[in-house]
């Protein structure tokens, strides 16, 4: 299981989908500009099989865009991203031998711009570090392109300036991309190091309170099974065979709950703590499997048990997590019964998916009629 990356979506996984109508938006943008761009083109007689060839690698390229950002998906790899700089790159120097020999100005071309676009669209997904290596690959194909195209342009002048010009799009885009990038996990590192520091100073502060906490619930249990007891033993002033039972009873339950406690998970106690009764579900997890899990996964877990007792669709009683130890790795199975269509579990828990595939990387969705399941695996440490 490979370590999470230095990108937006993987370091704030609800903030990369609340972005992804803005990928979308680019996407569906850098597709549409060369059709008008095509359409509008003062160039004399283009190549139009060329033409409409550069418009499908545009198309191609924006559709894994839309595929790969799907939190579904997620996370969005190095090889889509790869793919959709080189569809873009492809398209530019398709859309440069369309107009070979014929191109009059440069401001009408849009494949450095389409470059940009997806450049732009993608910089929530990928590291500041890949971006930039796509942006100066992009830079070097344009440069070629441009230089060769120079000598028929309307306009006379130096080739290193059409270069310019032509690698300006792509550069700024670019740059601006990895900026993006780079500042988006750089500030949500540092509110998590604040953050970490606030809890940590919480959790010591509230140390005394839990244990004062834990002090009366053991008061409370020992008022209502032992005073009893010892009371009516101080009002008779004699012990009889009852009373001996009486006394191991209490004794054994007392017992029983302390070591009851002691070897509940953080997982089987997350059940109790969303409802109290005992109804919330069933937990299988021999040898505390569960306390593989690293902070973030046992966080989303929580928030997803959470969701589940607050959909009021859901069927708390057939909330089912097993764990099964593979050594070197735990797999995990969750069942949840809920009512509805697939459309509407999948939007419902589409956050929450978002946020598991980042962290468990082989979350598979499985939604059959009323009954959703996630399989997923982790490393045991």
């Amino acid at each position: 299981m490979s370590g999470r990356e230095a990108t937006a979506q993987q370091t704030d996984p609800l903030g990369a989908l609340n972005q992804r109508p803005i990928t979308l938006l680019l996407g569906v943008f850098a597709v549409l500009l060369p059709i008008f761009r095509t359409l509008t083109s003062p160039d004399p007689h283009p190549d139009m099989r060329l033409s409409i060839a550069a418009i499908l690698l545009v198309a191609v390229g924006g559709g894994i865009l839309a595929m790969a950002s799907n939190p579904y998906r997620a996370p969005f790899t190095r090889r889509s991203f790869s793919l959709v700089v080189f569809c873009g790159i492809l398209a530019m120097m398709a859309e440069g031998a369309a107009t070979a020999g014929r191109d009059l100005m440069i401001r009408d071309d849009w494949g450095t711009v389409v470059i940009g676009l997806l450049l732009l669209a993608a910089s929530p997904f990928r590291p500041s570090r890949e971006i930039l290596v796509a942006t100066l690959a992009s830079v070097v194909c344009v440069g070629v392109v441009v230089a060769a195209e120079s000598p028929t342009f309307a306009t006379k002048a130096p080739a290193f300036l059409y270069v310019v010009i032509g690698i300006t799009p792509v550069l700024a885009l670019g740059v601006g991309s990895a900026v993006y990038s780079s500042t988006f996990v750089h500030l949500v590192d540092q509110w998590l190091t604040r953050a970490r520091f606030l809890t940590d100073e919480s959790a010591h502060e509230m140390r005394p309170g839990i244990a004062r906490s834990v002090q009366q619930d053991r008061v409370t249990g020992l008022n209502r099974e032992v005073v009893p007891l010892f009371s009516e033993l101080v009002e008779r002033g004699a012990v009889t065979e009852e009373d001996s039972r009486r006394a191991r009873h209490a004794a054994d339950a007392i017992r029983q709950r302390i070591v009851s406690e002691s070897d509940r998970s953080w997982l089987e106690q997350l059940l109790l703590d969303v409802c109290p009764d005992g109804n919330a579900g069933t937990i299988t997890d021999r040898g505390h499997l569960a306390d593989g899990m690293t902070t973030d996964q046992r966080t989303a877990i929580r928030a997803l048990v959470g969701a589940t007792s607050r959909d009021p669709s859901a069927r708390q009683s057939t909330l089912g997590i097993a764990l099964h130890d593979d050594e070197p790795l735990v797999r995990a199975l969750i069942r949840i019964e809920r009512p509805g269509s697939d459309t509407a579990v999948r939007q419902l828990y589409a956050p929450y998916f978002a946020v598991l595939r980042i962290l468990f990387r082989d979350l598979q969705v499985d939604v059959n009629g009323s009954l959703l399941t996630l399989r997923f695996s982790y490393d045991q440490h």
